[in-house]
């Protein structure tokens, strides 16, 4: 019986419109983004001459956030708001951003009068937790949304396509903002914010009504037994090993990933001297290799099921450390003509890892609580990427203080994120997607069975 449903699932065909309709969400996700980490960011550092560290440290406060989303997700899956699963978590979370970002040019304001004004950082600190919050609440819905309107084999590659459409956002908002506000003044970004919200909100609205069907998500059947509680449905998730595998691959692998994240542009700079518009653009040369790839492995990829997606994450894990690992050396022996092919071709390696781990983390998802799955993925990622953009500047500053020399302190970190990716590789033998995807329903009751003994 599995078998027959199985060939069904692989049968079907991604309902594009509706897969690009659904993703146009991100373009709205792109909007809002911007205007924290880029706008705002921008505004308080370059134009106000703000310290970077509390406005980074503003930044990073949705990763600590992270653990909600799985909360969030599990309420979608378990708790329905008129006959709704997803949308009304949806919209609570996008609504608290929306208040989140118009309570930004208020703190900025009090900010630019006075750099220490306690209720400028306050009000700046408010914004970002309502912002964070919102952000949370509202994402692991969505994927789950994704999820349940996309068929089974096609699922992975719906979820890629999303994360194009915000990749192609991110590259084309930037612009946007840049014209509308070309000077800073506090008219100026408090347009720039009105007009951010006011794009975002009517790409959200089209790209999920009609999506959420009553009583679509979490089907009750006899076989699917009570409703679980959250910290019980944790408990058997974790019991499971092949779950704690993937936690694992996510989380180191976001470490690795991520760990250049704060230190490729000052790397440019301490080792090679480029200006701030040269190492500015290797965001640029990683983002397009991102993109390339992503889109190339999608369309090779699009007849995979997410459970046979193994390879193509083992294949990303390995085309991604290669790269990091001639960084480091580029690094060591200041082979600055080797720089850009490299961080290019980190961003080819990444792109393919990427819609590997994007189908597994579809496959590794039950039914019945695909919310609470994918918020815990999402905290694997979101947690721990944060986690290796803090070890990344640790370890450039513990190896500058020992050696004195950048290009070892900036090697290093680079050879060692390699060096966790191929760990990574070990880790990926032990998830069994495919088990897990073939057995969800047993696998589930006996570790319910074991989180209660």
């Amino acid at each position: 019986m599995h078998t027959t449903t199985e060939r069904s699932d692989q049968a079907e065909k991604l309902n594009l419109p509706r897969t690009f309709k659904i993703g146009s969400f991100h373009v709205g996700s792109a909007f809002s983004d911007m205007l924290t980490s880029a706008v705002w960011n921008r505004v308080l550092i370059s134009d106000l001459g703000v310290l970077a560290t509390p406005v980074a440290l503003l930044s990073a406060l949705r990763y600590l956030l992270a653990p909600l989303s799985i909360w969030a997700g599990n309420r979608s899956d378990s708790h329905p708001i008129f006959g709704r699963h997803r949308t009304p978590y949806i919209w609570t979370g996008r609504g608290l951003m929306v208040l989140g970002l118009l309570f930004t040019p208020l703190s900025t304001l009090q900010i630019a009068e006075n750099a220490a004004s306690l209720t400028g950082w306050v009000l700046a600190t408010l914004a970002f937790l309502i912002y964070g919050i919102g952000t949370l609440i509202s994402g692991s819905p969505f994927m789950a949304l994704i999820r349940d309107r996309t068929p089974p084999s096609k699922r992975g590659q719906a979820l890629s396509i999303a994360q194009i459409m915000l990749l192609v956002a991110s590259v084309i908002v930037p612009g946007i903002y840049a014209a509308v506000m070309k000077h800073y003044s506090p008219e100026a970004f408090f347009r720039t914010v009105l007009i951010g919200v006011g794009l975002a909100i009517p790409f959200w609205f089209f790209s999920v009504l009609g999506e959420d069907r009553r009583g679509a998500a979490a089907p009750a059947t006899p076989e699917a037994g009570p409703a679980v509680g959250f910290l019980p449905l944790l408990r058997m998730i974790w019991a499971d090993p092949r779950p704690r595998a993937f936690f694992l691959l996510l989380a180191l692998g976001s470490i690795c990933a991520f760990a250049q994240d704060a230190i490729l542009e000052p790397f440019g700079g301490d080792v090679f001297g480029l200006d701030v518009g040269a190492t500015t653009r290797f965001n640029a040369f990683w983002g397009l290799g991102v993109l390339i790839s992503m889109i190339a492995t999608t369309v090779i990829t699009r007849r995979r099921a997410p459970h046979e997606q193994t390879p193509t994450v083992r294949l990303g894990l390995f085309l991604s450390a290669l790269p990091l690992a001639l960084i480091g050396v580029v690094g060591f022996f200041k082979l600055q003509v080797l720089l850009i092919p490299a961080i290019f071709l980190f961003g080819i390696g990444f792109g393919v890892y990427t819609v590997g781990a994007i189908g597994l983390l579809m496959a590794m998802t039950t039914d019945r609580h695909a919310g609470a799955y994918l918020g815990l993925w999402t905290v694997a990622q979101l947690v721990f990427r944060g986690v290796g953009m803090a070890l990344g500047g640790v370890l450039r500053d513990v190896v500058l203080w020992m050696t004195g020399t950048p290009s070892i302190a900036y090697g290093s970190v680079f050879v060692l994120s390699a060096f966790g990716l191929l760990v990574c590789v070990g880790i990926l033998a032990r998830v069994d997607a495919p088990g897990f995807a073939a057995g969800r329903a047993p696998a589930a009751a006996s570790a319910l069975a074991m989180a209660d003994a």
